[in-house]
């Protein structure tokens, strides 16, 4: 699976539907915090032959990268205007499988990173939800 960088936040803003964002913490008893994933205030960007993250939002934003081979997690929280390198390099990156989720501090996604949840964290179909 390859992933464009400049298309996450546009993918997340087609094909989000609150009835189906919902259906992450349908599993919880009670009410559960909830927030919406940060993707749209969020950029990847390569410099110097490697990728990186900018959190543009107005918040801290916790991200979790992780390759689906199980060879590389990064999970950070970075501060509004920070970068953040992930140190692998685009080669790396256009030939393995690999996702990552932007939620608010203190946040983790709602769905659990497998393959068969793939489609819905490419398309930004999950949220938040509080640690």
């Amino acid at each position: 699976m390859k992933r464009l960088f400049g298309s996450v936040a546009a993918c997340a803003l087609v094909f989000a539907n609150p009835g189906q964002l919902r259906a992450a913490t349908d599993l919880a008893t009670g009410p559960v915090d909830t927030r919406l994933h940060l993707e749209a205030c969020t950029r990847w960007a390569e410099e110097k032959g490697g990728f990186a993250f900018t959190n543009e939002c107005h918040e801290p934003v916790a991200i979790i990268f992780v390759e689906l081979d199980g060879l590389r997690r990064f999970d950070r929280v970075i501060k509004p205007k920070e970068r953040s390198e992930i140190k692998l390099p685009e080669k790396t990156l256009n030939t393995t499988s690999w996702l990552f989720t932007a939620c608010p501090a203190g946040y983790v996604p709602g769905v659990p990173f497998t393959v068969d949840n793939r489609i819905r964290i490419v398309t930004g179909q999950y949220e938040c939800v509080r640690k």
